[in-house]
């Protein structure tokens, strides 16, 4: 099926998924509503036959001392016409000032699931204060707070329980902006179980991003995620590059 969708795409990607920016969001910055797609695909034959697409958006708006933004992804592949990929998550964020420092209060909801991590769903609602540092980079967040995760598999069962924690949520979120073409992102977060800090989660992304017109851009992304309890049967570290096109909204 996809076989025929992907010759029309303009780009190359090593996987299956795209991701929207990764600038932290600055209150005040602008007014009103902006937002981003991005889009990625891959088809290669031969041996055997590969198709994969990503698709992510953002939405969000601004004001002086608060900002409201929403995430949208879904990636779906296939491997000689065996379907190997199926994930998507949706995420919505209020960021607001505290008292003209520069600390900031976050709090987010996100659901998502992943076919192939055998996560039928995992919902989150947690909270963050996040502070900004100025220096050598022309972004730089550190993020603190607590979040509740519920993770369900496909089917429950002594080995694949229901999971029920309370985690703490810590990351770091750096941009490098090279010339006025090109930019450099790091995001980096640590989830731990705040009862068992054996049972973590990490996520680390670079970003490598260059603008082609005003509104379009071309990143590579490179990620690693580290889950040291996932369901039966899966790994533990799942590596990815990504290539996608992104058009800005606004």
């Amino acid at each position: 099926m996809l076989k025929y969708i992907f010759p029309a795409l303009l780009l190359l990607v090593s996987t299956a998924s795209a991701f929207i920016s990764l600038d932290p969001p600055v209150i005040g910055k602008q007014r009103g509503w902006n937002g981003e797609i991005a889009v990625s695909g891959q088809y290669s034959s031969g041996n055997s036959e590969t198709a994969s697409a990503g698709a992510s958006a953002k939405a969000q708006y601004n004001e002086e001392r608060w900002l409201l933004y929403s995430i949208a992804a879904y990636a779906y592949g296939e491997a000689d016409h065996e379907k190997n990929t199926n994930n998507g998550l949706l995420h919505l964020r209020f960021v607001h000032n505290i008292n003209e420092t520069p600390y900031d209060y976050e709090l987010f909801v996100q659901t998502e699931f992943n076919e192939f991590q055998d996560v039928k769903m995992r919902n989150l609602a947690g909270a963050n204060i996040r502070r900004n540092f100025s220096g050598y980079f022309d972004k730089c967040y550190i993020g603190l707070g607590l979040f509740y995760s519920y993770m369900e598999p496909d089917e429950i069962s002594a080995v694949d329980p229901v999971y029920k924690r309370i985690k703490m949520n810590s990351y770091l979120s750096l941009v490098k902006n090279l010339n006025e073409h090109f930019s450099i992102t790091y995001l980096g977060f640590y989830q731990p179980n705040v009862e068992q800090f054996s049972d973590f989660r990490t996520f680390q992304v670079l970003q490598l991003s260059t603008s082609i017109t005003d509104h379009m851009s071309i990143s590579l992304d490179f990620s690693h995620k580290h889950n040291s309890t996932p369901y039966h049967q899966v790994e533990k570290n799942d590596f990815k590059s990504i290539i996608s096109l992104k058009y800005k909204l606004k």
